[in-house]
């Protein structure tokens, strides 16, 4: 998926290397054999490059080609991206937050002014208001454990 994704972000560089390494692959003696898009699209793995294998330097042998090192990398990058994402969270907790307690407490002093002008509108809204209460009492309750 993320192969997909690189080569999807670098497709013009993609192809003009592949036209570039097309070039150079029919020039030599013997001739290389070429490569299409559709070859590279299917290519997951730095194994299944057949054309690595050509080379001078067999890139595989290289430490940053290993299985298990690129494992560990892509650890490290999901791990940092996750530590990135706590921080973002903590940012929202406060936000929502701050929203639940500003929404509690605007309606509570619109129910309470509604008592004094018009109590009977007053009375019926004051009902209908206090199961969100005490849902807002809950996300307030989780929230601060979420914080701790």
């Amino acid at each position: 998926q993320q192969i997909s994704k690189g080569l999807q972000r670098r497709s013009a560089a993609i192809h003009k290397a592949i036209q570039w390494y097309n070039t150079s692959a029919t020039a030599l003696i013997p001739p290389r054999p070429v490569i299409s898009w559709k070859d590279v699209v299917k290519y997951t793995f730095l194994g299944e490059f057949d054309i690595l294998r050509q080379s001078d330097t067999n890139v595989r042998d290289r430490k940053w080609a290993k299985p298990a090192v690129r494992e560990a990398t892509t650890k490290i990058f999901k791990l940092n991206r996750a530590k990135e994402e706590i921080v973002r969270l903590e940012v929202e907790i406060r936000r929502l937050h701050t929203a639940i307690h500003d929404e509690e407490k605007t309606v509570s002093s619109v129910i309470t002014s509604l008592l004094e002008t018009d109590p009977h509108l007053g009375c019926e809204i004051r009902p209908s208001h206090r199961p969100r209460t005490a849902v807002n009492g809950i996300h307030l309750y989780r929230l601060d454990q979420i914080r701790k």
